[in-house]
């Protein structure tokens, strides 16, 4: 394949809960070293975490950013084929050329014509570094997807086929499933349902685990052992049971819930 999913990054105010929550719930292991703490001082024992494909960036959330899903990357074969592909047939999308030596996955960053923004790496380049240039592995709890929303699916879908070559597995309830080969990128319609749902962009992300009465146990276990990393209630309030119905009515998974910032995730076996 031309590209894959590699990299996804949240910003949160709090590192410790969340990477307690994947390591604990995901099986997640920490691949970078060097980021800076909740106060802003640089740390070098945190870090991106893995599942062995993707990688997991949980980000200090400065001022005027929002906390919860923020991007996701791409590895790719070549990036000037890419770019000139972006060029060529989405001249209006912005593209930054140079991230600079601070992020160890990326030296690009561009956004989709809903406004996601993407990071774009290629093997070998000198700043990708640590474990987004090491070997990979699987483990039993992964990555499984990555769900957008827009307005137009089938629309989105084509920028995501002619720039990083993905295929499209599967179209059902007005959703588009491409495929890197190994993880999913799904395009959800929007709707007036609920705040969230009439937003474009990214809506959740989605992992695959040997078992979900296993992991539903774990989630409740560790919102005991670790109150501070327990999972988000979704349902409740005034959007909570729409906000869960909807989640769950994705075709890529079957049950809901959310980290303990409230990023929405949806489990499959």
């Amino acid at each position: 394949m031309f590209s894959r999913i590699a990299h996804v990054a949240i910003y949160t105010e709090s590192y410790e809960k969340m990477v307690n929550f994947y390591k604990g719930i995901f099986g997640m292991k920490q691949i970078t070293s060097g980021m800076p703490d909740e106060s802003g001082q640089r740390r070098s024992d945190i870090g991106h975490v893995s599942d062995g494909t993707i990688g997991l960036a949980l980000l200090r959330r400065n001022a005027g950013i929002r906390s919860g899903l923020d991007h996701f990357g791409f590895d790719v074969k070549d990036i000037k084929t890419a770019l000139d592909r972006i060029r060529k047939s989405f001249p209006e999308i912005l593209v930054k050329d140079d991230l600079g030596d601070v992020v160890p996955f990326a030296s690009v960053r561009v956004k989709d014509p809903v406004g996601t923004h993407i990071d774009i790496s290629q093997e070998g380049a000198s700043n990708v570094r640590e474990g987004y240039a090491q070997e990979r592995w699987d483990q039993p709890r992964h990555f499984n997807h990555v769900a957008l929303r827009a307005i137009k699916p089938a629309l989105l879908a084509e920028f995501y086929k002619e720039v990083f070559e993905l295929q499209e597995v599967e179209a059902a309830k007005d959703h588009v499933c491409l495929s890197d080969g190994k993880n999913y990128l799904v395009i959800r319609p929007c709707n007036t349902g609920s705040y969230v749902t009439m937003n474009e962009g990214l809506d959740h992300i989605g992992f695959k685990v040997e078992s979900l009465t296993k992991a539903k146990s774990d989630l409740a276990g560790i919102g005991i052992s670790t109150p501070q990393s327990a999972p988000k209630k979704i349902a409740g309030g005034r959007f909570g049971d729409v906000t869960l119905e909807n989640l769950e009515a994705c075709v890529a998974g079957k049950y809901g819930t959310a980290d303990p910032d409230g990023v929405l995730l949806h489990l499959s076996e």
